[in-house]
């Protein structure tokens, strides 16, 4: 025979923090389960509650999974860089774009000349003898 008490629901990291019991019209408990406690304060410690709900409430309802994944990225990334946050490794990794597309065009120039060096060469000097290749 079932239990006919009531349901015991696990409250979300957002509730735990704020003390106060998680019901299952919690905004937050889908993106920040008990588990992810460490994320949940980061983007808190970052962006604070209502920031959050107002970015959450400013984004489609199949976006959200996203948004949200941008918002601990992004907390992640000011933990991690304080002073530029995500910037500077985005910029970070531009430069290195940069440098290898410069680095990709030295090798096409080198081996566009080459190939230009073989073209003028012209046909092969050396003699084909019979039964050899």
């Amino acid at each position: 025979m079932a239990n006919a008490g009531p349901s015991v629901y696990k409250a979300c990291a957002a509730c735990k923090h704020q003390r106060r019991k998680c019901n299952q019209n919690c905004t937050l408990a889908k993106y920040f389960p008990a588990e992810k406690s460490d994320d949940y304060e980061k983007v808190y410690n970052l962006f604070g509650m209502q920031n959050m709900l107002k970015i959450l409430k400013s984004v489609d309802e199949d976006e959200r999974d996203t948004a949200i994944e941008s918002l601990i990225m992004e907390a992640r990334m000011r933990l991690e860089y304080p002073v530029h946050g995500h910037f500077s490794v985005a910029r970070k990794l531009s430069f290195e774009i940069e440098k290898a597309e410069k680095e990709l065009e030295i090798v096409r120039q080198k081996i566009h000349i080459c190939k230009g060096a073989d073209n003028r060469a012209g046909p092969s000097t050396r003699e084909e003898r019979p039964g050899q290749p």
